[in-house]
C-alpha cells in the first residue's frame, strides 16, 4: 500500500502521515515486523518467517525457562513470542513465565509481589537495551512492571501472583514516587490491568502527565514514544485529550522512510503505530 493508499483508507479519526509507514515495516524480518504487518496493516503471509523466528528464539532458551538467567533477555524474548502470536500455552512461553514467577520474591517498602532477578548483569543490560515498551528506570520497578505486562498481554490478569503485585502498587504508588521512566513503566501496566484501570491511582497519573504536556504535544522530561504509547490504552477523557494534543508531534517526528525514532527506529515505530492504532487514529 502506498502513501495515497493510507490517506484513502477509511480509519476512524485517521490522521494524514508524512510518509507511508508500511514502506519501512514491510522490510522488517522481526517479531515487531510480523506484529505490525498482521495487526496494524492486516496483512498475511509471514507464516514461514514467524516459524523461523520462533525456532531461533526457543532454541536459545535455557533449561530453567529463562534466557541466560537474565530478566532483560527473558522478558524481551517472551515479548517477541507474544508479538509473533504465541500464547500462554506454548511450551517456551510457559517455561519462561514460570521462570519469571521464581523471581517474584521481593518486598518493596513492606509490599509483596515484586519481581527481581538478582542477576548483577541485569541493571546494566537494562540501561544498555533500547527495545520494546519499557525503559531503563529503577531495576525492581522495570522488572516488576514488565513482568505484569507480559502476564496481561497473555490474558493472565486473573493470576493471583499478578493481582498481588497490582494491589501492592495501588497501596502506595504515585506518579511522583520515582523518576520519569519508573512513572511511565508503572502507569502503563496500571492503565491496562483489570484491577487498576479505573482506579484513582491511574487518574492521578494521567492528570500528572497532562500537567507535563507542553504546547508541542510532548511531555516535559518524559520519553515521547513510550508515554504516547502507554497512555494510548487509557479510556478516560484526560488521556484522550493528551493523545489528541500529541498527534501533531507524532506526524512531525516521522522519518522520510515512514519510520519513527533515531536510535531504535524499530521500537519507536512500533510504539508510534501501535499507539495510533490504540487511539483509533490509523
Amino acid at each position: 500500500m502506498g502513501s495515497q493508499g493510507i490517506r484513502d483508507c477509511e480509519f476512524m479519526n485517521a490522521i494524514a502521515l508524512r510518509a507511508d509507514p508500511l514502506d519501512f515495516v514491510e522490510d522488517l524480518e522481526s517479531p515487531i515486523g510480523v506484529y505490525l504487518r498482521r495487526d496494524v496493516f492486516g496483512k498475511k503471509g509471514d507464516a514461514g518467517l514467524r516459524r523461523n523466528l520462533y525456532e531461533g528464539i526457543a532454541s536459545e532458551q535455557s533449561d530453567d525457562g529463562s534466557w541466560d538467567q537474565l530478566f532483560v533477555h527473558t522478558a524481551n524474548n517472551l515479548w517477541k513470542l507474544a508479538l509473533l502470536g504465541y500464547g500462554a500455552k506454548d511450551r517456551s512461553m510457559k517455561k519462561g513465565l514460570d521462570w519469571l514467577l521464581t523471581t517474584q520474591k521481593s518486598m518493596y517498602h513492606d509490599h509483596p509481589g515484586f519481581f527481581y532477578s538478582g542477576n548483577r548483569r541485569d541493571p546494566s543490560l537494562m540501561r544498555e537495551t533500547s527495545y520494546g515498551e519499557f525503559g531503563p528506570g529503577c531495576t525492581i520497578f522495570y522488572q516488576t512492571a514488565y513482568a505484569v505486562h507480559l502476564f496481561h498481554v497473555l490474558g493472565l490478569d486473573d493470576k493471583e501472583e499478578v493481582q498481588q503485585t497490582v494491589r501492592s502498587y495501588l497501596k502506595f504508588w504515585t506518579p511522583t514516587w520515582c523518576g520519569a521512566w519508573c512513572t511511565i513503566n508503572v502507569l502503563r501496566v496500571l492503565i491496562e490491568h483489570t484491577l487498576s484501570a479505573r482506579t484513582k491511582r491511574v487518574q492521578e497519573g494521567l492528570k500528572y502527565l497532562a500537567e507535563k504536556q507542553t504546547g508541542t504535544g510532548a511531555w516535559k522530561s518524559y520519553p515521547f514514544y513510550h508515554t504516547f504509547h502507554g497512555i494510548s490504552r487509557a479510556k478516560s477523557k484526560v488521556a484522550r485529550v493528551q493523545i489528541e494534543n500529541a498527534l501533531p508531534s507524532v506526524i512531525r517526528r516521522q522519518n522520510k522512510d515512514g519510520s519513527w525514532g533515531k536510535k531504535d527506529r524499530e521500537s519507536s515505530t512500533f510504539l508510534a503505530l501501535d499507539g495510533l492504532r490504540n487511539a483509533g487514529s490509523l
